[in-house]
């Protein structure tokens, strides 16, 4: 666990090489998480980074590596916002000293994306 939190600082850091396959977006955006085998429905969720294979956010949940959940959150894009809608397993647990949010990656499966706009009259 201490090996994965010293990577990761080292790759922010630009010590270490980037080793992901996709490039990633940084960004903080409230969440929602959803586990259906853990019976977690609508759980807040804060993303730190996100890409179009998965993506990275803490929360206070108990997971485990596979489990699979649907992290829902909406991005702002040219005077719109999008909903999104993304089905995975997660790949990597990060825990934590005991009060903070425990990290996770998930692997996306499956998006989909819808307008947030819908229904919302604009002035």
């Amino acid at each position: 666990m201490a090996d994965r939190s010293e990577r990761a600082i080292a790759i922010m850091s630009a010590r270490l090489p980037e080793a992901r396959k996709v490039s990633r977006v940084h960004l903080t955006l409230p969440a929602s998480v959803t586990c259906h085998s853990l019976n977690v429905r609508d759980h807040l969720a804060i993303l730190r980074d996100l890409s179009t294979a998965g993506a990275f956010f803490y929360s206070e949940m108990e997971v485990v590596d596979g489990t699979p959940l649907v992290l829902q959150f909406t991005l702002s894009a040219f005077g719109k916002n999008i909903r999104l809608l993304c089905e995975g397993k997660i790949v990597r647990v990060e825990r934590f000293p005991r009060g903070a949010a425990t990290g996770i990656a998930v692997e996306f499966s499956r998006c989909d994306m819808s307008s947030a706009d819908i229904g919302h009259k604009s002035n």
